[in-house]
């Protein structure tokens, strides 16, 4: 653990920069280790107890009376006498007496003192007429230290700055880091600075979990939480949760087994790749349909004039056409099919065509009104307009095999007309 020194951040071994101040850690950082629990000391060996002296019959006996044997002390000097005038009379010296003195162990000499030498006492023999010694100097002690210079100054260490640094690529990119903008590292989301080369990460981008990793986790109920969630509401199990997550299961097991069988049982792979076609195609056909003609295999008229059959209404020419009867008030044109179809949409190109005075768009009346009667007994009615152009209409008609075409009324012209109605051309389209 590496303990910012500036503001005090724990930051892991090893980040380069603080993660909430963005210092340069090998300045500003100091390395902390684990403390590790300290072991007990050994007990104290026993000293060892001086075994006491054997003393014989004889010390013992002395040691009872008081008889036993002291060091020899030094004889304590009497005061020198002053020298007298002689009087022609001997004085006779006075006798030295051996004065007992008790041993006594020298007082400690107290440390940081200096003490003067003090001269060791020499044996001194009092005899006639010689001078006595001079008594010993009192020792001089000092009562305070004698003060000191420094010996050394510590030198004043300058780190130096590190040269430029080569980064190297990104080593870290796990879901919800802060990657920076300036070295690609990944970051926890709670720094505040790259932990790699110091830059803000105010704009990092977090890192997203791949689309199936999300859709897995969506299913199994997965999910990663920042730090510091909480619960939104506290209170007994959420009992709908659990079904949920029951359900999102089942969905994905029969997924799975849906999938594996898809892969590894053909007549499966061919039914679903049947209905998923059907699918599409409906689907298609609603939003963006394909129209495919579609032409009938057979026509008749409820009444025809000369040379203009019903079967013109359908054979794919522009210059030729069906004409009912003058007196046929109520025309009606029936259009068969090869089998079965579903019909989208109805064209009709209307009034006559061709070179003769007759065969002119004015010359014959057009379709107005038209009722359509489809084979399963449906109806639909359709409203013209006057135009030479062919004309398209939307139908419903389902699995058809036959449209009875029913002129209920028609454009009139100005002279009387050869026929009552006069249909250059009729057309389906079916939608693909």
């Amino acid at each position: 653990m590496i303990v910012c020194k500036n503001c005090g951040h724990q930051n892991e071994d090893n980040d380069t920069f603080c993660g909430s101040c963005g210092k340069f850690l090998e300045w500003t950082g100091e390395r902390v280790a684990v403390a590790q629990p300290e072991p007990e000391p050994d007990p104290p060996a026993p000293e060892p107890v001086a075994e006491p002296a054997h003393l014989g019959l004889i010390d013992r006996v002395k040691q009872a009376v008081g008889l036993e044997e002291t060091a020899p002390q030094p004889v304590a000097q009497p005061p020198t006498p002053s020298p007298a005038v002689s009087t022609g009379a001997r004085e006779e010296p006075e006798p030295i007496r051996a004065v007992p003195v008790t041993s006594a162990a020298p007082a400690a000499t107290p440390p940081m003192a200096a003490t003067a030498p003090v001269a060791a006492p020499q044996p001194v023999l009092a005899g006639v007429g010689a001078p006595a010694a001079a008594p010993p100097a009192p020792a001089v002690v000092l009562d305070e230290p004698i003060s000191r210079l420094p010996s050394s100054v510590a030198p004043t260490v300058t780190r130096p700055r590190p040269g430029p640094r080569t980064l190297e690529p990104a080593t870290r990119r796990h879901p919800g880091d802060l990657i920076c903008g300036q070295c690609g590292e990944g970051n926890d989301p709670v720094r505040h600075f790259c932990r790699r080369c110091g830059n803000s990460l105010d704009e990092a981008l977090v890192v997203r979990l791949p689309w199936w990793r999300r859709f897995l986790n969506r299913v199994f109920g997965v999910r990663t939480r920042e730090a510091g969630w909480r619960p939104h509401r506290v209170g007994p199990p959420n009992v709908m949760g659990g079904v949920w997550r029951i359900v999102r299961l089942a969905i994905g097991a029969i997924i799975v087994v849906a999938l594996l069988a898809f892969l590894f049982l053909p007549s499966f792979h061919n039914l679903v790749v049947d209905r998923a076609t059907t699918a599409f195609t409906t689907v298609r056909k609603i939003v963006h349909p394909n129209y495919d003609p579609i032409y009938p295999i057979g026509a008749s008229a409820s009444s025809a004039i000369a040379n203009h059959p019903p079967t013109l209404a359908i054979d794919r020419f522009t210059n030729t056409y069906w004409a009912a009867l003058p007196n046929d008030h109520t025309p009606t044109l029936v259009l068969r099919f090869a089998g079965p179809q579903d019909l989208a949409e109805i064209g009709f190109t209307s009034g006559a065509s061709g070179t003769a005075p007759a065969d002119t768009f004015l010359a014959q009346p057009r379709p107005h009104g038209i009722h359509l009667v489809f084979s399963d007994g449906t109806t639909q009615d359709l409203s013209l307009t006057d135009s030479e152009k062919a004309q398209f209409s939307a139908i419903t008609a389902k699995q058809v095999t036959f449209v009875e075409i029913h002129i209920q009324s028609v454009w009139p012209t100005a002279a009387a007309p050869p026929s009552s109605v006069a249909i250059t051309e009729v057309e389906f389209r079916i939608k693909d």
